[in-house]
């Protein structure tokens, strides 16, 4: 999305009204929620709940190569775990070939 900017004032209440275009472009409708974020350099982030979905999604949504986050992991698990059972199988057959003095 483009970068826009503008200015708006406060009311006598403390009320700041978003300008329609600002409300336009993030789809903005009468009674929509948004998050709002001061960040340490001052700036008020002000993002339409469907932006911050989103972001939240993207966390554990597809990867550059089409496969998400969750998918990388449980895919990881699996190997790691054929890696274990493998590991596991060649102690048992290491203990069952000693020779019967040793393995006491």
């Amino acid at each position: 999305m483009e970068r826009t900017s503008g200015t708006a004032r406060l009311d006598d209440r403390g009320r700041l009204v978003l300008p329609a275009d600002f409300r336009k472009r993030l789809g903005l409708r009468p009674g929509d929620e948004v998050r709002m974020t001061v960040e340490s350099d001052g700036v008020l982030r002000v993002e339409s709940r469907r932006a911050a979905a989103h972001a939240l999604i993207g966390i554990a949504g597809p990867s550059p190569g089409g496969r998400s986050a969750v998918e990388l992991l449980r895919d990881d698990r699996r190997l790691q775990l054929a890696a274990e059972e493998a590991d596991a199988r060649r102690a048992a057959r290491e203990v069952s070939t000693r020779p019967s003095s040793l393995a006491r």
